[in-house]
């Protein structure tokens, strides 16, 4: 009888184990998929406000700040960016990333040349993004945009810097 009260108090230990390993484990699970899955989940950017419309005057450029809520795990902060926007003789509105494909500097509009160009490394721009010179790898990055009742809303990303193809970061 010695044996069959052992083998029984090794079934009741080993039973209570599992039974402590699967609440465990229900307890465990959940809580790391909502603390951790927030984090690795891929967030597609909101659309902020550029400003509006009629500010823009058609082939000039115009360098545009404004805020993009930014969710970071369970954070949310409003964070300053800027888009180069150009309004076209059609209407519709370009968008550009304000930095340089090649390092990532910022470059400027230079309106007696026509120009875009970073001050860094040299990369020169004309006014639909496209390399004239310099070693800037690709054409500008640029931004959807939109418009809604006379404003103009972006969607602001960052791009891979130094690469040929336009890869978000």
């Amino acid at each position: 009888m010695s044996d069959q009260t052992e083998s029984r108090r090794n079934f009741m230990v080993r039973a209570i184990i599992g039974i402590g390993a699967f609440i465990g484990a229900a307890i465990v699970i959940p809580l790391a998929g909502f603390g951790i899955l927030p984090v690795l989940r891929k967030k597609e950017p909101g659309w902020s406000d550029a400003g509006t419309l009629a500010d823009l005057v058609v082939n000039e450029p115009q360098e545009r700040r404004f805020f993009q809520t930014v969710k970071t795990g369970w954070q949310e902060e409003k964070v300053e960016r800027a888009a180069w926007l150009v309004k076209r003789s059609d209407g519709t509105v370009a968008a550009f990333s304000p930095s340089c494909p090649h390092l990532g500097c910022g470059y400027r509009w230079f309106a007696q040349e026509q120009r875009f160009k970073c001050p860094c490394h040299g990369s020169v721009f004309d006014i639909d993004g496209q390399v004239l010179g310099g070693p800037a790898p690709r054409p500008l990055d640029t931004l959807a945009v939109r418009q809604d009742n006379g404003r103009v809303l972006v969607q602001y990303e960052i791009f891979q810097v130094g690469t040929a193809q336009k890869v978000i970061a």
